[in-house]
């Protein structure tokens, strides 16, 4: 009973050093209290979320579930928080990151395009600041046409005045009046371009009928108003003649009319460019996070409730060290395996128990092979220890840790040929004729096996000490 005792309180103190100490009843039903409201805040927060999401996504349906898997991933994912560790933590981390963001994002473009006027009735509808960008454009292009016709006007006065003046003062003689052919020519130079200004000034006025058009349009919104305004546009274009009016013209049409942003894209734009910032703008933002963040603050403090003595800086740290080391264990994780495998392999071929069947049947199998190469009157295992006490390191330059026995060494023993051959058939031992040496194969079970014969042979032996490292390479 004592030692019962004695191990709950060690188990106690263990619990709460590592910082997972029991939450009380009354701590656990503050909680449930708190993911309750959590749970409600992502509701509301979720009507704003599917708000968002239905300006791009056009069916309601699809809008509802992503507005839905986006905040139950934000109150999932701040509920399981006190529960989760390592590398699951981070997983939940990221999870719930990505989901505000997308909250934020949502939320956002709702509520900003909601403050600008008549923005989500009709998305294709002009709005205020475009119309002054129209409006201003084309006061541009209007006095673009209007300075080429005074100074056209300019040009034809000055051409009159030379034509009089050479009338007045005869063609190059000096005594007076006369019109020669220098008057002649000028003349006509002057009725060739007064025809021309005509067509001119009859485009200009056709240009400012249609500007004032384009001007009632701007004032008088509604539904295909930039489809009229475009129309005009390419109607006014036909009518400028100065190059800077037919590539301000262009550029409105192009440019602006004809550029129909999505609600989701007129918001963000007005983040990514620093001239857009506004109060408008921030107090947008302010509104589209506050009910997450609000959700967020009440998920630490239940964490800290259900986890009193577990810091969630503490956990951070924890939990960025448990990855860090798991993308280090990633670039070993070869090496490892294969160390695991021939630790595994060596524990399977040095821990075989000598009672099995298995090493009964093989070591039956290694005494026949001895007892035949034995002489009449020989101990039997005599030619087995002598196999054994000449094997050796072969020192191979492409395989160091090869061990095995000569050529040269079993020719003289003649004796153990008989126990080679055996071996040589079940591929305990490779000829390899290249180097003149019977090699111990490391792949083969039987050759594995046949080392526990060997520690057997030299435990009474200084070579057990010498050889000690080739039982290790001939088991890898």
């Amino acid at each position: 009973m004592r030692f019962t005792n004695d191990r709950a309180a060690i188990m106690t103190t263990a619990t709460a050093q590592n910082g997972y100490r029991q939450a009380t009843p009354q701590a656990r039903r503050i909680a449930l209290l708190i993911s309750v409201v959590i749970f409600i805040l992502a509701g509301i927060n979720g009507i704003f979320t599917w708000s968002g999401a239905h300006l791009f996504i056009k069916e309601p349906l699809y809008a509802l579930l992503f507005a839905v898997a986006v905040q139950f991933s934000i109150a999932i994912s701040l509920i399981a928080l006190p529960f989760v560790r390592g590398l699951g933590k981070l997983v939940l981390l990221v999870v719930y990151s990505a989901a505000l963001i997308l909250s934020t994002l949502s939320a956002y473009t709702f509520i900003y395009n909601s403050g600008l006027p008549g923005s989500l009735a009709n998305t294709e509808a002009v709005d205020t600041g475009l119309k002054a960008e129209v409006a201003d454009q084309l006061s541009e292009i209007m006095l673009a046409e209007q300075a080429a016709i005074d100074a056209e006007t300019e040009r034809l006065a000055f051409l009159q005045r030379q034509a009089e003046e050479e009338a007045q003062r005869g063609y190059r003689s000096g005594r007076g009046a006369g019109k020669g052919p220098e008057y002649y020519r000028k003349l006509e130079q002057l009725q060739a371009d007064e025809v021309r200004f005509e067509a001119v000034k009859r485009d200009y006025e056709q240009a400012r009928q249609l500007y004032e058009q384009m001007n009632q349009t701007l004032a008088n919104a509604g539904d295909g108003q930039r489809e009229q305004l475009i129309l005009l546009l390419s109607q006014l274009k036909a009518h400028l003649n100065t190059d800077q009016g037919r590539e301000l013209a262009t550029r409105l049409a192009q440019g602006k009319l004809a550029v129909i942003q999505s609600p989701v894209e007129k918001a963000m734009s007005r983040i990514v460019d620093r001239d857009h910032f506004s109060i408008q703008l921030v107090v947008s933002i302010v509104w589209a996070a506050v009910f997450d963040l609000l959700a967020l603050f009440l998920g630490i403090i239940r964490y800290y409730i259900l986890k009193p003595t577990r810091s969630i800086l503490n956990s951070l740290y924890e939990m960025i060290a448990a990855f860090v080391t798991f993308i280090i264990r990633l670039g070993y994780i070869r090496k490892h395996a294969r160390q695991r495998f021939n630790h595994e392999l060596q524990q399977q071929s040095h821990g075989t128990p000598l009672n099995s069947a298995e090493m009964q049947s093989f070591a039956t199998y290694v005494m026949a092979g001895s007892l035949f190469s034995a002489d009449e009157g020989e101990d039997a295992i005599e030619p087995l220890k002598k196999l054994i006490s000449h094997i050796e390191p072969l020192k191979l330059p492409e395989q160091p840790s090869a061990v095995g026995i000569p050529f040269d060494t079993l020719e003289q023993q003649q004796e153990m040929k008989t126990l080679m051959a055996m071996l040589i058939q079940n591929e305990v031992f490779l000829s390899d004729v290249e180097h003149q040496v019977y090699r111990l194969n490391p792949g083969s079970e039987m050759a594995q096996k046949i080392l526990v014969f060997i520690r057997m042979g030299l435990r009474d032996d200084q070579r057990q000490q010498d050889l000690a490292p080739l039982f290790q390479a001939a088991s890898g």
